[in-house]
């Protein structure tokens, strides 16, 4: 008897559990939220929460059901998953959006891919002339590095192991990961970003596939003068800066570092920021193949740059890594001589920043 009645109140409960989360997604007025609850659980406002709805409204598609996840809500469900790195399941669960597992993974995937759509207008490295010389003066004013027009690093994200190619995926850490390649600008927007190689692809190898590279390479030898800042697991070149090793102190070189190293802590705050409000990044393994991965990631960058052109600040996110020697990096021989002008270009911009100060 006492079994009977368990199981009546165990069927009743899930009665009422249905009609409760039905009435909640017909009535929850989400684009309402207060500011509070969306930056706990979102990481966002509401002003940067409705951009976000009228960025994807019209690339999105159209719920066809009549009794369907409402468009805003399911960029709620999306955006707290992101933000909390949490399953599906519980995000599921949370108040707002009492929601399937099954429902939360079809939503995810559609606003993940709405994001990509949109990922080359929010995601874009200067283009002209004059953009790139605004890009310079906010990196001169800020770290006194003069003609910088982006810094650069990678980050590993991980994920569960592949089916296929997992050895390309199996980093130094011991873990599967997406090797992601950001550069940014003075104000930590990101302006590339490139997510298709794994966690045993190195820095200088990911750079030299790069869809930015050719264009960055071809402005330098146009005559114009620029470069990127990045760390010595890159290969010195014309357009691209990394510091001096074995330099004694008091000398160009080292004043060189110096503002080197300053300069570069720029990329290392944006991937702090974007793991930081983002936490799906680094909280736990991402539970998808990498195309997925990649494009979550992707997605991340957009709004970290939504977030970033929208005043919002967030806890930084400590990135570790494993100690290691310096990686060999290896040029192609014609890639040599650019690596011996590039060593010049260095030398010279060395003096100059010692001999401006």
């Amino acid at each position: 008897m006492n079994t009977l009645l368990k199981l009546k109140l165990l069927r009743g409960s899930s009665h009422r559990e249905k009609i409760v989360r039905r009435h909640l997604r017909d009535v929850s007025d989400c684009v309402n939220l207060p500011d509070s609850y969306l930056l706990k659980n979102c990481g966002v406002n509401r002003i940067v929460f409705h951009r976000i709805l009228l960025i994807l409204e019209p690339v999105v598609p159209k719920t066809q059901r009549s009794n369907g996840i409402p468009f805003p809500l399911k960029v709620l469900l999306t955006l707290s998953f992101l933000a909390s790195g949490s399953h599906q399941k519980s995000v599921g669960k949370d108040f707002y959006v009492n929601i399937s597992q099954k429902s939360v993974s079809r939503v995810i995937k559609i606003i993940v891919e709405g994001l990509n759509f949109v990922l080359d207008k929010w995601v874009v490295f200067p283009s002209s002339s004059l953009q790139r010389e605004q890009i310079k003066d906010g990196f001169y004013k800020k770290y006194h590095f003069p003609e910088t027009i982006g810094c650069l690093d990678g980050t590993y994200v991980e994920i569960v192991c592949p089916r296929d190619d997992e050895e390309a995926f199996y980093d130094k850490k011991c873990q599967y990961s997406i090797h992601a390649q950001i550069m940014c600008d003075a104000g930590m927007v990101i302006t590339a970003v490139c997510c298709r190689f794994g966690g045993a692809s190195s820095n200088a190898y990911i750079w030299s596939k790069m869809n930015i590279r050719p264009f960055i390479e071809h402005v330098s030898k146009q005559g114009e003068t620029g470069w990127i800042i990045a760390n010595n697991k890159y290969p010195q070149l014309p357009w691209l800066m990394t510091p001096i090793p074995h330099v004694p102190q008091g000398t160009p070189e080292s004043q060189y570092n110096h503002f080197h190293a300053r300069t570069k802590s720029c990329i290392n705050r944006c991937i702090a920021k974007l793991k930081g409000r983002w936490q799906c990044l680094h909280k736990r393994p991402l539970h998808y193949s990498p195309h997925r991965a990649a494009k979550i990631i992707n997605a991340c960058a957009v709004l970290h740059n939504l977030c970033i052109k929208g005043g919002l600040d967030t806890e930084p996110y400590v990135e570790t890594d494993v100690p290691m020697m310096n990686e060999a990096i290896e040029l192609p021989e014609d890639n040599m001589n650019d690596l011996y002008i590039g060593m010049e270009v260095r030398r010279q911009l060395a003096e100059r920043i010692y001999y401006s100060l």
